[in-house]
């Protein structure tokens, strides 16, 4: 299910033609060019092809959709294909293919060739957006304790959203069971060979879907983080919701002396405490938060309890979020709510100039409702008797669950009212077959819980599984061998790993200590100079999928900072910003080179409680540095 930085994968291991498999990468590409295929925009390693397939694959004839695809050929000898199924639903495969190879160990692309692609209503495959509704719903305040209220939010949406679309003749065909008749039919288009399937989150539901209706095309599956089909809607989002507040917990907690000693001295009280007197806070009425805006003026903007629950439930699907989720709420301790505010923009993915929705290439959030809507019904065919039912649950679930329930519900809500829903009848537990069945959950995670995976563990035949302690919600790609090489073993060499592997990753990230926490450590140019270039790490662009060269956003306690430049070199220009009271910066720092190899200069000026010129160069893999310039009256030169 919806995973914001996660996507998933199918795998596809089997030569073409009998000829060997020393032809086959060039067998298939011979296929995908004879098939129309040519180099993806701005992915030169990658070759596009489209292919036709029926709206409704129920129907004889009819009209048809243009379903894309991306292909990374192996590089050496090819041992198969490898089709990459991504998540949400509602993830491009196509856009996200290029940076999801990078998670990889180098002897999967030299090995395999590899398929992503958008699945119907998604990308180039349709995609639907209405980013008017979108907006309108985010920065919606939902609460079960106004039924009528929240429903009215659903209704709007569920109405609104369609009515943005260019066109709604897909609008009926967007279920799991179309989509993987789609990819059946572009496995037959390149000469039917048996595959590898590979899903995460919701991917696992497709992956799972595929394997069923077409055992006989597949080689084998690979699922992480993963759906159980059997759950009912309400049954899904109940285990989901209680698995994400023991997760909270777990986080909350390791901000202690013992876990994380700077997190706690940062945090001004118990963490948990200082959450839940935030959530009350907020519960009460929106906290007003100064926030400055791109053009140096400063408006109040408002911190709602819904996306303080969006920023604390987001935070969960990572272990680096979870490390900078603490750190907002620690800043919040302090009195400062910015990054709090930010982070929620963020995991939103609304800008935080204009508060409307975000247009992310990877991610077309109108094709999740639409396609889960599709996969779930429950109540009756009335809306508002079955939204009722919903908001009834929640606050039964909110007796367990205090601090997530309001976030969750408004899907079920939507969905109530969406104009095509899903049966109520659930599918057969997945029963694996004659093909090997490999399944990867954490114990940290939030959307799909161990629970679903030990369920499917029990049911399918010829299966094994690893279980890591901590971790993300998706796990294959996160550079720990344990999980990894099991993955490589059987995709590369049909090795199948023990019956149950245990991996250990942690639960929370690096944190990173809060900066010029006390008025003296501001009399410190080196500290504060660190300050600043911890500052500008930490700083969060716009949304997820944003990818503009210059952009401007505004400093915590007033004035801006424009950050521009490419891959390899990132520049930034300081206008009047103070990321701490007292200290406003003007002046402009560069970063060059790649992680490990980096250089930083800095060229500031400070005004306000503190005054002077700084000149500052570091490479920071030689750990050489230069100083100059003058710090509250005392030169700092050094060479």
């Amino acid at each position: 299910m919806r995973g914001h930085e996660f996507t998933f994968a199918i795998l596809v291991a089997t030569p073409l033609l009998l000829s060997g498999a020393a032809s086959e990468a060039q067998d298939l590409k011979s296929v995908i060019e004879q098939m129309g295929g040519e180099n993806c925009t701005d992915m030169s390693d990658w070759t596009c092809v489209a292919l036709d397939v029926p709206i409704d694959h129920r129907a004889d004839g009819g009209d048809t959709i243009k379903i894309e695809y991306a292909i990374h050929f192996a590089t050496q000898q090819s041992k198969g294909v490898l089709f990459y199924v991504v998540g949400g639903p509602g993830e491009s495969g196509v856009v996200a293919a290029d940076p999801w190879l990078q998670f990889y160990d180098k002897k999967l692309k030299e090995n395999v060739d590899i398929v992503f692609f958008d699945q119907r209503g998604v990308g180039q495959s349709g995609g639907l957006a209405c980013p008017k509704a979108q907006t309108k719903l985010k920065m919606a305040q939902p609460s079960i304790a106004k039924p009528d209220e929240a429903i009215a939010i659903a209704k709007t949406y569920a109405t609104d959203c369609p009515a943005e679309f260019e066109s709604r003749a897909l609008l009926n065909f967007l279920d799991t069971q179309q989509a993987i008749q789609d990819l059946e039919l572009f496995r037959q288009a390149i000469g039917s060979p048996k595959v590898w399937i590979y899903g995460y989150s919701y991917g696992t539901q497709f992956a799972q879907q595929y394997a069923t209706a077409f055992p006989n095309a597949v080689r084998g599956v690979i699922i992480d983080g993963v759906v159980d089909l059997t759950l009912a809607y309400e049954r899904y989002q109940v285990t989901s919701v209680l698995a994400a507040e023991d997760i909270l917990t777990r986080v909350l907690k390791a901000c202690g002396p013992t876990d994380m000693k700077e997190c706690d001295e940062d945090m001004n009280g118990d963490a948990a405490t200082v959450y839940k007197t935030l959530a009350a806070k907020a519960a009460e009425k929106p906290i007003e938060i100064e926030f400055s805006l791109a053009d140096g003026t400063l408006e109040t903007r408002q911190l709602t309890r819904n996306m303080l629950e969006t920023a604390a439930y987001e935070a969960l699907y990572t272990p680096d979020y979870r490390a900078e989720f603490l750190r907002a709420v620690a800043a919040a301790s302090r009195n400062n709510l910015v990054p709090l505010l930010k982070l929620s923009y963020f995991h939103l993915n609304v800008d935080p100039q204009t508060l409307e929705s975000l247009n992310d290439p990877t991610d077309y959030e109108a094709a999740y409702y639409a396609i889960t809507c599709s996969e779930y019904g429950e109540g009756t065919a009335d809306g508002d008797a079955t939204a009722l039912q919903i908001i009834e649950q929640a606050k039964a679930l909110s007796v367990e669950a205090p601090r997530l329930p309001e976030f969750l519900y408004m899907e079920r809500l939507v969905c109530a009212f969406w104009p095509k829903r899903g049966p109520i009848q659930r599918p057969a537990p997945y029963a694996g077959g004659e093909f090997p069945t490999l399944i990867i959950n954490a114990d940290a995670d939030p959307i799909t819980p161990l629970s679903m995976s030990e369920s499917v563990f029990k049911h399918a035949e010829k299966s094994a599984m690893i279980v890591i302690k901590g971790g993300p919600h998706v796990s294959w790609g996160y550079k720990d061998s344990c999980v990894d090489e099991p993955v490589y073993d059987l995709l590369l060499d049909g090795r199948m790993p023990a019956k149950v592997t245990r991996c250990e990753q942690p639960l929370i990230g690096e944190y990173t200590e809060l900066t010029l926490t006390d008025e003296s450590s501001a009399n410190d140019a080196r500290a504060v100079v660190a300050a600043v270039e911890t500052e500008l790490r930490q700083e969060r662009t716009p949304g997820k999928g944003d990818q503009k060269k210059d952009l401007t956003v505004g400093c915590n306690f007033g004035g801006t900072m424009t950050v521009s430049g490419s891959k390899d070199l990132s520049e930034y220009s300081f206008a009047g910003c103070a990321w701490w009271p007292g200290i406003v910066l003007n002046g402009k720092a560069t970063r060059a080179g790649v992680k490990g190899s980096e250089s930083l200069t800095l060229d500031l000026g400070f005004s306000g409680e503190h005054n002077g010129k700084i000149s500052y160069w570091r490479d920071i893999a030689a750990k050489a540095e230069t100083w100059s310039g003058d710090y509250d009256g005392k030169n700092v030169s050094a060479p």
